[in-house]
């Protein structure tokens, strides 16, 4: 038992930060949404339809749970994929969203202090976004998808060299060129994107694998 105490703190104390090696993360937290109703009835009327208030009407903001895997290049940078979803009610109103994305992440820290315990980065990249919600009334699914942009930035703490507990603020502007009635039963291009922003705060949990190499 003592012995195992010792390696405990010995860990704890060690230089954690993770090196060159992949990654892999889960995070759990809420997830904001801001869909502009005059827009998006907008940009519908464009194309003849006047059904998008039925989806806002049970948007909502809720639970958003991550994965997502990273390989990470020296400390200095780190290319990372993941998907994030985001849900509301559990019953026959069903709704949610998600966002698959390929971000690049920089590691400022790294200029100035290779040795630490700790990180943070910012990132820019995009991917596919999807929203959607239904009613029990009339059984119809709407929603929207299209590509999307992301940024953010996050914050880790290394207790080992290969687990870290941190935080990510992450922003997913989408840019929304098809509007979907009862899911591929119809399916509307769009001339233009109704404005949009999700915003997700995320409590990660990542475990790190460092390359044979270090």
């Amino acid at each position: 038992m003592k012995r195992i105490l010792v390696l405990i703190m010995c860990l704890s104390c060690s230089n954690a930060l993770a090196r060159e090696g992949f990654s892999l993360s889960l995070g759990i937290g809420g997830g904001i949404w801001k869909l502009d109703s005059d827009s998006l009835n907008s940009v519908l009327a464009e194309i003849g339809r006047s059904d998008g208030q039925r989806m806002l009407e049970t948007l909502e903001d809720g639970l958003a749970i991550r994965f997502a895997m990273a390989y990470n290049t020296q400390g200095y940078a780190s290319i990372e994929i993941g998907i994030t979803g985001h849900g509301w009610n559990l019953d026959s109103d069903l709704g949610g969203s998600g966002h698959a994305s390929l971000v690049a992440h920089f590691h400022p820290l790294q200029l100035w202090f290779p040795e630490r315990d700790y990180d943070a980065s910012v990132y820019l990249g995009g991917g596919f976004s999807i929203i959607g919600g239904g009613h029990a009334n009339d059984n119809l699914d709407r929603g929207l998808d299209g590509g999307a942009l992301e940024c953010g930035f996050t914050g880790r703490y290394f207790f080992t060299p290969w687990y870290s507990l941190g935080a990510d603020f992450r922003f997913t502007v989408p840019f929304y060129n098809r509007w979907v009635v009862d899911w591929d039963d119809e399916d509307y291009s769009l001339d233009s994107a109704p404005s949009a922003l999700f915003f997700a705060i995320l409590v990660t949990s990542t475990f790190h694998f460092e390359t044979a190499a270090n």
